[in-house]
Order: C-alpha cells, then sequence, then structure tokens
C-alpha cells in the first residue's frame, strides 16, 4: 500500500482551538482513519507535534463524539520517519454519521465546518496533505474488548481477490477467536480497507505497548516469549492464512515465529506523548 501525497491542503477540515494534551496510548476502535502528510524537509516537527497534539486534536475530540485523532511517528519498517493522523470511531455505525458520501475528504462537510479550518496553523509544516485510508474492523464481536497501545504495528495483508469473502469468514471463526486475544499484551487484529487506493484489501494490525514490543521483539529480532505466543496451534492456523494471501506478500521464513501473520510490508507506529 502506498500513501501517495497529493497537492492541495488536507486541513480545511479543521480549526484553531486550544486544548490539552492526548493521553500517550490511543484507543484502538472499530474504525480507523488514516492520513500521512507531506511535511516540509525542514519543518520544527517538535513544534508540529505540539500543534497537532494540544489544538487539534482537542477539537475533534469536543465536536466529534466517540471519534479521537491521534498523532503517530513510524520508528521501524518500509515507512520509518513518517508521521500519521489517525482517526478512531467506537462504532462503525456512529461512522456512517460522519462519512462523506464522495470527494477527496471522508468526513461530512456538517462536520469539518464544526471543527472548523487549522490550514494556516499547518502551513508552516506541511506541503501538501496525503490520500485518506479507511479501514473497519473485521467481525469486531469475536475481537473482544479492544485495546489501548502505545505501538501500531501495521502489515500489510494482501488477500487474493478471489477470496476476500471467504478470509472475512475465516477471520471470524477462526483467526480472531485465536489472534485477536492471543495475550493481554500482544493482539493481533484484522481491518478490512474500505476507502482509499487500497480499499478491499486488509491490515494486520500487531497490538502492542513499548513494553510488549521490547519483550517480544527485543532488538528486532524474536524472543523466546513470542515463539510461546505463537504456539503450535496458532503457527498450524497460519497455514490456512497462506491460502489467502497473495504468494510472496507474507513473511514465509519457518524460522520466524509469526511467520505468515507478518507481512513483508509492515510498518511501526509510535504514539506521539502528551505535549508537557
Amino acid at each position: 500500500m502506498k500513501l501517495v501525497p497529493v497537492v492541495g491542503m488536507l486541513f480545511g477540515i479543521l480549526a484553531v482551538l486550544s486544548g490539552t494534551a492526548y493521553a500517550q496510548r490511543m484507543k484502538l476502535e472499530e474504525v480507523l482513519v488514516v492520513n500521512v502528510p507531506d511535511l516540509k524537509p525542514d519543518a520544527d516537527t517538535k513544534a508540529f507535534e505540539q500543534y497537532v497534539l494540544t489544538q487539534v486534536a482537542p477539537a475533534w475530540k469536543k465536536n466529534a463524539p466517540g471519534m479521537d485523532l491521534h498523532l503517530v511517528r513510524a520508528d521501524r519498517g518500509s515507512r520509518k520517519g513518517q508521521y500519521m493522523l489517525a482517526w478512531t470511531t467506537d462504532t462503525r455505525e456512529r461512522r456512517k454519521g460522519y462519512a462523506s458520501a464522495s470527494g477527496g475528504s471522508p468526513f461530512t462537510p456538517e462536520l469539518r465546518a464544526r471543527v472548523g479550518d487549522f490550514r494556516p496553523g499547518f502551513q508552516p509544516f506541511i506541503n501538501s496533505g496525503g490520500q485518506y485510508h479507511e479501514y473497519h474492523l473485521v467481525s469486531p464481536e469475536k475481537a473482544g474488548t479492544l485495546p489501548d497501545v502505545e505501538i501500531l504495528g501495521f502489515h500489510y495483508t494482501k488477500v487474493r481477490p478471489d477470496r476476500r469473502a471467504a478470509f472475512e469468514t475465516f477471520v471470524a471463526e477462526k483467526l480472531h477467536p485465536a489472534v485477536a486475544n492471543l495475550r493481554p499484551d500482544i493482539r493481533v487484529l484484522y481491518y478490512k480497507s474500505v476507502r482509499g487506493p487500497d480499499e478491499g484489501n486488509y491490515l494486520a494490525v500487531f497490538a502492542l505497548t513499548s513494553a510488549s514490543r521490547d519483550k517480544y521483539w527485543p532488538g528486532g529480532s524474536d524472543s523466546n516469549e513470542l515463539r510461546a505466543a505463537f504456539s503450535p496451534a496458532i503457527r498450524e492456523l497460519a497455514k490456512e492464512l497462506q491460502t489467502y494471501l497473495v504468494e510472496g506478500s507474507y513473511a514465509d521464513n519457518p524460522k520466524l515465529a509469526a511467520a505468515v501473520y507478518e507481512s513483508k510490508e509492515w510498518t511501526d507506529f509510535v504514539v506521539i506523548p502528551p505535549v508537557r
């Protein structure tokens, strides 16, 4: 999946409002909308972070009940260094009331009007906005209570087009019951792309804290704890998972504890902590 910058400012959806800083963790929800802005090479990233966390994010929280905006930054993987704006909405039903039917923005004109226009504040930091991508949690009823995370491990899961319907049945009946609550500190949640250039594909989100990532991948390598979490039964299920995936898109080294569950294209996004 490519998050390609597009000409023009996406931030006409926002308003200049001051507010309190966000918590260090973010709550995963049923709906995830993301956007990677095109930052200027010389942008003051600390000032950018402060602007988003103290003014932009609180405006969304105030004017869009059930929706939160988070700022995350990639520290590992193919998109290392990129910032990403991530909006979470608690339910798909609520999302319907906020979603535009068409156009470049995924949010209704009414919602954008309530939140206002932040474009002047963003001008020192960005060249342009990026394309939106919207993801819906597959079989949320099988995923359990969604976690608070510090790290989103995005694995861009490529499902064969002719097997997508069957794959979602597989997620509901076998995959989420097994890995969505793998362990309290490591969970794998599958989201479907419903809007954007990657529409129809999926994300496997490894939901982590900083401590759990260090525990399971110390220094970026598999630990014995990770091998224990991906037990023989979970690895056996990976054999069936493999039949749904585009060949060559997943990590297939048998020495990897999470082989097949991990994609060759992946990025770890870390939640930016509060401004103090």
